[in-house]
């Protein structure tokens, strides 16, 4: 699939992913069903301030080193399936490991050649779209209960589309939301940069990148808003949802309005990880996911 008009250069040159790599690499994603939140096309891009994904061909692979701010580099699988222990082995001696790997990656690695370690904090969390847009049955009776408590206060509100001219709205929005949360794990000063960003960065791409959003609307400001993409047929992916702190159940509103509208299409919506924060694990297994969606660490064995 990869003839000379190929951007993404041979191993062992890198290049730093850009625009020009879109298609390209939306080619190789589509050679078989994604499951993870890290192989949606659009999360390899927005991420880019912060995780630094460069790119490179193994074994007619197209392959992704991230170097995140706050670990090691390492390689995300390889994306086309082309002699993949070969190319594992490549990724290990460069970077030492391949993380965020995906259950049916790790599935055809040789158990007995590499070490392989689930990621907890990386897990993605995955619902059917219909139980987060119905929230029926005594479990979601608090998030009902939320909802009902913000229509009373808000009862105009309105849940409609945004794109790229709604950028500057939704960054204050953001800034509101991250002050809120003073310092915490979820906007401490390394996550704000990266968060800031990448919301940046999806305005900025938001047609290329088939991005699907929406917000709620009250008292004729921003309450609220979601921005998505497709990971495969059946399932999308929530990048962001932010909400305006002072206006409570807005997060229940906004979330069971996305799945009711903006992800609709798609049988299953990925909310995904939670990184380990406890309240984040907290709330996103109060909505009962359909399942986890494993992810793990993929290093040599030590010898011996």
């Amino acid at each position: 699939m990869h003839g000379e008009e190929s951007m993404i250069p041979k191993y062992p040159e890198l290049k730093p992913i850009g625009p020009e790599d879109v298609s390209e690499i939306r080619a190789a994603l589509g050679l078989s069903v994604r499951n993870i939140c890290e192989l949606a096309l659009a999360n390899l891009f927005i991420w880019r301030g912060s995780d630094k994904p460069r790119l490179t061909l193994i074994n007619d692979n197209v392959c992704v080193l991230i170097s995140p701010l706050n670990e090691p580099p390492y390689f995300l699988e390889p994306l086309s399936g082309n002699k993949s222990i070969e190319t594992v082995d490549i990724c290990l001696k460069h970077a030492g490991k391949i993380s965020r790997a995906s259950e049916d990656f790790v599935h055809i690695l040789k158990e007995n050649a590499f070490k392989i370690t689930p990621l907890r904090n990386q897990f993605d969390y995955v619902y059917l779209t219909k139980d987060l847009a119905e929230l029926k049955g005594k479990a979601f009776d608090g998030k009902r209960n939320h909802i009902k408590r913000f229509t009373k206060r808000f009862p105009d509100h309105k849940f409609a589309p945004i794109d790229q001219s709604f950028r500057e709205e939704a960054l204050a929005l953001f800034e509101k939301w991250c002050r809120s949360k003073n310092g915490s794990a979820a906007c401490d000063e390394v996550s704000y940069r990266s968060q800031r960003s990448a919301l940046e960065a999806a305005f900025e791409g938001f047609k290329e990148l088939k991005l699907l959003a929406h917000a709620i609307f009250a008292e004729g400001s921003m309450k609220g808003f979601v921005i998505g993409s497709a990971l495969n047929e059946d399932t999308a992916c929530a990048h962001f949802q932010y909400v305006d702190p002072d206006a409570e159940g807005v997060s229940q509103t906004l979330l069971m309005e996305a799945a009711k509208n903006t992800f609709s299409a798609f049988e299953c919506l990925n909310l995904e990880q939670d990184l380990g924060i406890a309240g984040l694990r907290k709330t996103k297994l109060s909505y009962h996911p359909l399942k986890l969606e494993k992810k793990f660490e993929v290093e040599l064995k030590e010898a011996g």
